[in-house]
């Protein structure tokens, strides 16, 4: 209890700034403040913060928050030491809101830099209070508008994640978010602008819009309005334009005007797999698969795509020769090229299967019905290499057994169920064997 009333005594006299700043820079109790100091300060340089407090509080008590600067700079330290020693709650509580205040005081009696302050606090409420998310946002938020386009990078991200933490929270609204959003970012770009080799505020101004989009908070409509006046001010800004076509394909609001023309705009300046990837997105998109090909092809064949991006541009090149197309050697193919890519995947084996099935070939009961063997056969190849695709495998399998040449057609051929077939269709090849079905 003494401890609590010692603190509470603090309290009471750092807001009588005014009384006692009247009567001198160490105010009436002169003597005792610069004794308490001293004696402090000696085992503050030692680092030996359980000496230090007894003195550090006198000192807190005697004098005037204008004494100086040093008593709430040495005094965070000394109030960790001594938070970490108290396990009483009321007692660790009352030593964090002492912790906190020394900011406080500090911000309103010396010309230091706020946003930086705000900051430290932010981090020892993250530490000490990690529920108040709240006061936590307003904090870090507060830092941004103060340190504005000078602001450090962290604590910009911060205040962003802590903002969405607090829409999670149901404690703010969309609108609240995006406005908060806005505002950061605003500096954010002012500070890329300054820094523009700054791999830091690089990161950070990514980071900002990541933990927007990541967080779902902001419709297709709103992701457009928010972005399209930037891209129309600035329409060859190449960081800006990755990160609308991040953002965009991120919440999949990829059939609209921004993201086409923003897409193009990215191409036309450093042409890569993944402005290709979204060229050819879109002018699929637009009904034109043709076009969508050749660019499906300049993310394939690009120097820089990596394997599983590669993998997955040939997947849907191979569906669009498929389902679009009708190319089926093209469709097989590209498909062939994800094996290659990734042997451990099914899907390329049950791409493979369909493309067999949709084929229409042959001019007798065996020829018209034989690709159903190949299609069958890479539905099983699949399952065996993917149990997971066990279930949709079977259900493709069951229905196209159901077309088999039937057995007494097959004898007629002078076939027999095991023999060795080799299929012909739309130029593609399969070695098989024959199996029949009985009426």
């Amino acid at each position: 209890m003494k401890n609590l009333r010692s603190i509470f005594v603090v309290v009471l006299l750092l807001f009588s700034v005014n009384m006692v700043f009247a009567q001198g820079r160490f105010g009436a109790d002169s003597v005792d403040c610069v004794k308490n100091l001293s004696f402090y300060l000696d085992y503050n340089k030692q680092k030996d913060w359980k000496e230090a407090y007894p003195f550090w509080a006198n000192a807190m008590n005697f004098c005037p928050p204008t004494a100086s600067q040093n008593l709430y700079i040495h005094g965070v330290p000394i109030m960790k030491y001594m938070i970490e020693q108290t396990t009483e709650p009321t007692l660790r509580s009352a030593r964090i809101d002492t912790l906190l205040m020394l900011f406080d005081i500090r911000m309103a009696n010396y010309a230091v830099n706020k946003s930086e302050v705000l900051s430290h606090k932010g981090y020892e409420m993250l530490t000490y209070r990690p529920d108040d998310i709240e006061n936590i946002q307003k904090t870090f938020l507060q830092a941004v508008m103060e340190g504005r386009e000078k602001t450090a990078p962290h604590t910009m991200v911060l205040a962003m994640q802590k903002t969405i933490e607090l829409y999670e929270a149901e404690n703010l609204s969309v609108e609240n978010v995006l406005e908060i959003y806005t505002k950061i970012s605003e500096f954010a770009d002012l500070q890329v602008k300054a820094n523009p080799a700054d791999e830091e505020v690089k990161k950070m101004r990514q980071d900002i819009e990541t933990i927007l989009v990541i967080s779902g908070v902001a419709s297709c409509d709103k992701l457009i309005a928010m972005f399209e006046p930037s891209f129309r001010a600035t329409p060859t800004d190449k960081d800006l334009i990755v990160r609308i076509v991040q953002s965009l394909s991120a919440n999949n609001c990829t059939d609209n005007n921004l993201y086409y023309q923003v897409v193009e705009a990215y191409h036309a300046i450093e042409p890569s797999p993944l402005s290709a990837y979204g060229l050819a997105r879109m002018y699929l998109a637009k009904g034109d698969p043709n076009r969508a090909a050749q660019f499906y092809k300049q993310a394939i064949e690009h120097p820089d795509v990596t394997r599983e991006d590669k993998a997955k541009y040939c997947m849907d090149l191979a569906t669009v020769y498929l389902k679009e197309l009708n190319n089926f050697s093209q469709a097989a193919y590209y498909a062939r090229q994800i094996i290659t890519l990734t042997p451990n995947d099914g899907r390329p084996y049950m791409l493979l299967g369909s493309i067999w099935a949709a084929q229409n070939c042959g001019d007798n009961e065996i020829s018209k019905k034989a690709m159903f063997w190949v299609a069958v056969d890479y539905f099983n190849k699949a399952k065996s290499i993917d149990p997971s695709l066990t279930e949709e495998a079977n259900k493709y399998i069951n229905n196209y057994t159901q077309r088999f040449p039937l057995q007494q057609d097959a004898f007629m051929y002078d076939l027999t169920d095991g023999d060795v077939y080799t299929v012909h269709c739309n130029g593609l090849s399969e070695q098989t064997r024959v199996r029949t079905r009985k009426i």
